[in-house]
């Protein structure tokens, strides 16, 4: 079969096309190919490290974990001696989720010991750092209330609890029942009752936090039918002491 012109034409064509986009590519190589290999290799270099870091992080948190659980197993037998070197380490060199449970060990410890005001600086500490999550924050909030309630003023106990003692709140009876006592000791027993009354038909509350509070609220005058959630009865009214002996009567 013959050639055609017109084949012959199309196939120089192609060749120079193929020609072009060689010389293309060639000239792409030479102007950009050591900056591809120098993006290669830090990408690569950052992947190792990334991996490398995760390694890390992930070895440091499990001896981070024996050490506290060390320090928490030797704090109940008494052995702060061990415990107190464990919980600064972790405090001071500790990973990141680590430390505010080491300092509220350590305020703990600071509390067995009868040292309230360090305790209160750990815990205090801890809820004001903003990084950590929310719900530790509170714990070491409630327990720092809880621990110096007896000296602080009722004001601050109420103002500080304000968020807490709100029913569906997780630290709602806690909360609640130091706020309506703060209330009582300023002699404002009109706003202590709508509280205990609240969580006295919380039953999602403990029991014995319920009965205290529906004590408290009946010794304030709270009718005990108040007291009662809709078919049910959530707390009873205290028995009355028996009446004591009378003397017995001494012969002439």
């Amino acid at each position: 079969m013959a050639v055609t012109p017109q084949d012959t034409d199309e196939a120089f064509l192609r060749e120079v096309d193929e020609g072009v986009r060689r010389d293309q590519v060639l000239s792409l190589w030479q102007r950009y190919g050591a900056l591809g290999i120098a993006i290669l290799v830090l990408f690569l270099g950052a992947v190792a490290g990334g991996l490398w870091w995760r390694d890390d992080q992930a070895k440091k948190a499990g001896i981070a974990g024996e050490n506290l659980n060390k320090a928490l197993t030797k704090l109940e037998v008494g052995d702060t001696n061990t415990a107190r070197p464990l919980l600064d380490s972790l405090v001071k060199d500790g990973p990141k989720g680590y430390r505010p449970l080491a300092q509220m060990m350590q305020a703990a410890e600071a509390v067995g010991a009868g040292d309230a005001a360090k305790a209160t600086r750990l815990l205090d500490a801890v809820a004001a750092d903003s990084t950590l999550s929310q719900p530790l924050r509170d714990a070491a909030t409630i327990k720092s209330i809880r621990l110096n309630f007896d000296t602080l003023p009722p004001a601050s106990v109420v103002a500080r609890l304000k968020e807490f003692a709100v029913p569906g709140n997780p630290w709602f009876g806690i909360a609640g029942e130091m706020t309506a006592i703060a209330h009582v000791k300023a002699g404002k027993p009109a706003l202590a009752t709508p509280l205990l009354v609240a969580m006295v038909r919380d039953a999602s509350l403990p029991g014995s936090l319920r009965n205290r509070a529906g004590q408290l609220a009946l010794s304030l005058g709270v009718e005990l039918a108040t007291l009662r959630p809709p078919g049910a009865a959530a707390v009873t009214a205290a028995p009355s002491p028996a009446p004591a002996p009378a003397a017995p009567a001494i012969a002439n």
